[in-house]
């Protein structure tokens, strides 16, 4: 990865979670972790990321009273950095959402200790114990978007958009599943988060529609993209979230490229026949 690659990866981020990353020296920063202002986690990335995982230099806690095992919270950050990362792909964006709903679960599950076991007199005098929920109660917490096929982030002048495509059969099963995506803590904070479907039943009923959520256009653009590929039995939602500068029509650029990326990715493409060549008569 060049160095302008990396800095639009650092960009994307601070679109999506201002004042969330601090640049330490050439190829280190420091992120918070979205919703957790307490955990810092300063990432040195090397040369060849992302052929190469980035690594854990230091966790940050500034909340030892909230966040009690530090220890802990630094093994579930490197877990979390190798079962993100793949070769090829950056990561932060993943990471650092993943990390966020990790320690959500991390704090229900203290709160939820503390409740069924009621302190002293004393013990109310003294810090809690440190406390460690287990690990497979940790990696219960959903992600909505983990059977959805994302696309890399696009960053352009603080507005960053993100598309999310799978696969459906019926349109029931497309509102389902958009309405379930809509959920999600990231996708629910963007501005607008425009959606298009194309499905053929096995009746060979055919419905295609789209949805703008306010982004005048866009979502007709995004059916055209669709229609253009030759895609059926798939949704396509992409998230924009604003930075404060209008694009003007590279907003419909961008939107059209990550739906598109989501698309390929997600093999979703139908193969065309080959021609078979035959000889021309003279």
């Amino acid at each position: 990865m060049s160095v302008d690659e990396l800095l639009d990866e650092v960009s994307a981020i601070e679109a999506i979670y201002p004042d969330s990353v601090q640049k330490e020296a050439p190829q280190i920063y420091t992120f918070t972790i979205p919703n957790h202002k307490s955990i810092k986690l300063q990432i040195n990335f090397p040369t060849s990321y992302p052929d190469e995982s980035p690594e854990l230099l230091m966790l940050v806690n500034k909340d030892n009273w909230k966040y009690t095992d530090t220890t802990y919270l630094e093994k579930i950050v490197n877990s979390a950095i190798s079962n993100t990362f793949v070769s090829g792909q950056v990561l932060m964006y993943e990471l650092l959402t993943q990390l966020s709903e990790l320690l959500d679960g991390y704090l229900e599950e203290r709160v939820r200790v503390n409740e069924e076991e009621p302190a002293t007199e004393e013990q109310e005098k003294t810090p809690p114990p440190q406390t460690q929920p287990p690990v497979s109660e940790i990696e219960e917490v959903k992600d909505v978007t983990a059977d959805w096929v994302k696309s890399d982030v696009i960053s352009d002048r603080r507005s960053s958009f993100i598309a999310y495509a799978r696969v459906v059969e019926s349109l029931e099963e497309a509102s389902m599943h958009i309405e379930e995506l809509l959920q999600d803590k990231r996708v629910s904070k963007a501005a607008h988060n425009i959606s298009s479907w194309r499905i053929n039943t096995k009746e060979n009923k055919r419905y295609q529609d789209c949805d703008d959520d306010g982004e005048t256009a866009a979502g007709g653009r995004l059916l055209h993209l669709l229609q253009m590929m030759d895609v059926w039995n798939v949704v396509v939602v992409v998230s924009r979230y604003f930075g404060g500068i209008h694009l003007g029509p590279d907003r419909f650029k961008h939107i059209n490229t990550a739906a598109r990326d989501a698309i390929t990715k997600g093999g979703f493409l139908l193969e065309k026949p080959k021609e078979t060549g035959k000889p021309r008569k003279k």
